[in-house]
């Protein structure tokens, strides 16, 4: 069973109106819970997409070094 904490964040009123219109029946906190863990799960797979960037610039630099050696 997953522990909840109860907290409280400071919205916009602009930022609650939007939020209202797209919570489809659920309660604000679920609503809040599902988006935060699709943005941190978004914010894991940049994160992974630029560790892998950066390593296959490293893979590509070095295959070109090993092309210009005589």
């Amino acid at each position: 069973m997953i522990t909840k904490i109860k907290t409280s964040v400071s919205l916009s009123r602009t930022l609650l109106r939007e939020m209202d219109s797209f919570k489809e029946g659920k309660n604000t906190s679920h609503f809040v819970e599902e988006a935060l863990t699709y943005y941190i799960a978004e914010l894991k797979r940049r994160e992974q997409r630029r560790r892998d960037a950066a390593r296959f610039n490293r893979e590509a630099e070095e295959n070109l070094e090993f092309q210009d050696m005589p």
